[in-house]
């Protein structure tokens, strides 16, 4: 006999065997069990773990796929590189949105970054929160989140020891959402200091530096080298860094 059955009625009711039953109830525990598909979740570590992926390429690459929306809530935020990507992704119609940590405006190099994105029409607002705000948050096109130990700065890449999760979750970035929404609500709009350069600035295509009057290597560019740009943003734009001897 292989199975057993019984007549009730109409109804006729054909109990399984007992080795199938528990391979169906193991079959949805281990279901269960199994986490999100790689795809959606995706771990990246500096310095570089074998089989991992690079924290900063990662970034650049998210940003440049991004095609509505990007929201971002950044504790330090001074690469040159995501200044960049994030200026691209305005002036290709991307609604970008920046919440920073007033830290970020007390080093002149660092605030020229901000200064920048607010240049290029990206909505950059300073968090009033009594400590710091230390979130490294960034939210896709609604649907994916970047978040973890990593700034978007020179030492999280080259340096520390950090990790960026990248996570394909729409409900869940509707949480960070919801969040980046209230914090937005107390926080003020970033003003520059009008410490750095105004006007045209000039760069160093050896380097990659660019000077203003008052800096100390301004007249002595090479010809070779010099590249003129209308304004620091531009040449921000354009990979430059501001120089550190000025007045």
């Amino acid at each position: 006999m292989t199975g057993f059955s019984e007549n009730m009625g109409a109804a006729r009711i054909l109990w399984p065997r007992p080795a199938l039953l528990c391979s169906a109830i193991a079959l949805r525990v281990l279901t269960a069990a199994v986490p999100a598909p790689a795809e959606e979740i995706q771990a990246c570590f500096a310095p570089p773990v074998a089989g991992s992926c690079d924290p900063l390429v990662t970034v650049l690459r998210m940003i440049g796929n991004a095609r509505t929306t990007i929201r971002i809530q950044m504790f330090s935020l001074t690469l040159q590189e995501v200044v960049s990507a994030l200026i691209r992704a305005k002036r290709r119609g991307v609604d970008v949105r920046v919440i920073v940590d007033r830290g970020q405006l007390q080093d002149r190099n660092d605030s020229f970054r901000v200064a920048a994105l607010a240049s290029a029409g990206v909505l950059v607002l300073v968090d009033t929160v009594p400590g710091l705000m230390h979130n490294k948050v960034m939210v896709i096109d609604g649907g994916t989140v970047l978040t973890g130990s990593f700034n978007y700065t020179w030492g999280a890449e080259h340096l520390n020891a950090e990790n960026l999760l990248v996570l394909h979750d729409p409900a869940l970035a509707a949480e960070y959402l919801r969040n980046w929404n209230q914090r937005a609500a107390q926080s003020q709009p970033f003003i520059a200091s009008g410490a750095g350069p105004s006007g045209a600035v000039v760069g160093n295509r050896r380097s990659m530096i660019y000077q203003w009057p008052g800096c100390r290597y301004y007249g002595k560019i090479s010809p070779r080298n010099r590249v003129e740009f209308p304004d620091a943003q531009a040449a921000e734009a354009a990979g430059y860094r501001p120089a550190n001897n000025c007045r």
